[in-house]
This record gives structure tokens, sequence and C-alpha cells, in this order.
């Protein structure tokens, strides 16, 4: 059986209509899926867009520096 998948924007009562529409029919299987974006909390939103920002500007640090850092950091605690 093959699968298909259509994305409607419910903004208008012409796209309502056709879900309502394709509800009936009993060789249609309706599923509502929702956005992962949509899902998540403002706070959450706020910090992707401020790693795509950094990402953008090439304000990244290599892996292996923060491992270091964090090395370097958990050491010098010891020591204290």
């Amino acid at each position: 059986m093959n699968s298909y998948s259509i994305k409607i924007l419910e903004k208008d009562s012409k796209a309502i209509a056709l879900i309502n529409y394709l509800k009936t029919l009993d060789f249609v299987e309706v599923v509502e899926e929702k956005d992962w974006w949509d899902e998540l909390g403002i706070e959450s939103k706020a910090t992707i867009e401020r790693g795509l920002n950094d990402l953008k500007n090439n304000n990244v640090h290599k892996d292996q520096d923060v491992r270091n850092s964090i090395r370097e950091k958990i050491l010098n605690a010891k020591l204290e």
C-alpha cells in the first residue's frame, strides 16, 4: 500500500473544507501532525536561534578545545 502526505495549513475556510471532506472518505486516513518547532517553549526557541546566529557569525569552538578547557577546569578545581 502506498502512503501519501499532503501538507495543508488550516488558514482559510477552503483548506478546512478540504480536510473535512477528506475525513468523510473511507479510503482516506487524515492524521494531524504538529511541527516540532511549534511544540517548543519560548526559551528553547530563543536558545536555538542564538545557536544558529553563533554558527552564522562563526562564533563556534572546536570540540577538542572545549574538552581541553573542561579538563583543565576540573584539574584546577582538584588542586584547590
